[in-house]
């Protein structure tokens, strides 16, 4: 029998034995499975935003300070890997100490708004639940970022580092902790609708079996 037999008959197993063990627990309410859906998957990415190879990879290399506004000696020097490796170095202690302090902003939203249409939003596309989510918090995780990576700026400790920043903050410090700020709530949605997708593909994965019985019957 091969491995991948072997494997789809655990899973399968695994759900049968999950949703018996779920035969005699109230069934949730659409609202309370969106709700615990959102809950899960940040909690899966936040605590996953500093490992290897994850998030905050993505962040740095997609992170574009020039803007337009640096000449061309400043732009081959935010182009080095030099510059990466440094910025790698300084950003991911900053990035997820913002990540962090968004994160209550995050749950107080998931435990108090409204859902009009969560049957919609159940039934919708792998990332619905955050999409939603998103939508309603506006800019509220960016602005519960901003304040960390402005005090970042505030003392740079990599001498390197610091005449770059120092060209760059011509733009304006705020301007450019906003630029951060706003990278960082790319990648932590991103990474909040990463987690969503995965649950979704397997139940099992969030760690509730409530959520999970709703999900592989909703």
């Amino acid at each position: 029998m091969t491995p991948a037999i072997l494997s789809r008959r655990a899973t399968i197993g695994g759900m049968a034995a999950l949703l018996a063990a779920c035969a005699a627990l109230p069934p949730l309410s659409v609202d309370e499975a969106v709700r615990r859906l959102l809950r899960k998957s940040t909690e899966r990415a936040l605590a996953k935003l500093y490992a290897p190879g994850g998030v905050w990879d993505r962040f740095v290399m997609g992170l574009d300070l020039g803007g337009g506004v640096a000449g061309m000696v400043l732009q081959r020097a935010l182009m080095s890997d030099d510059f990466h490796r440094r910025l790698d170095d300084w950003v991911r202690p900053i990035a997820l100490r913002a990540a962090h302090a968004a994160a209550p902003r995050i749950a107080a939203a998931v435990k108090t708004m409204g859902i009009a249409n969560a049957r919609a939003v159940m039934a919708g596309g792998p990332r619905a639940a955050t999409d939603m989510l998103r939508s309603e918090m506006g800019p509220a995780v960016v602005e519960a970022m901003v304040p960390e990576f402005r005090t970042a700026l505030d003392a740079v400790g990599d001498p390197a580092l610091a005449r770059i920043f120092a060209a760059l903050l011509r733009i304006g410090g705020d301007a450019l902790a906003q630029k951060l700020a706003h990278h960082a709530d790319d990648a932590v949605w991103g990474a909040i609708g990463d987690e969503e997708a995965a649950i979704r593909a397997d139940p099992t994965a969030g760690g509730d079996p409530q959520l999970a019985a709703y999900l592989a019957h909703p």
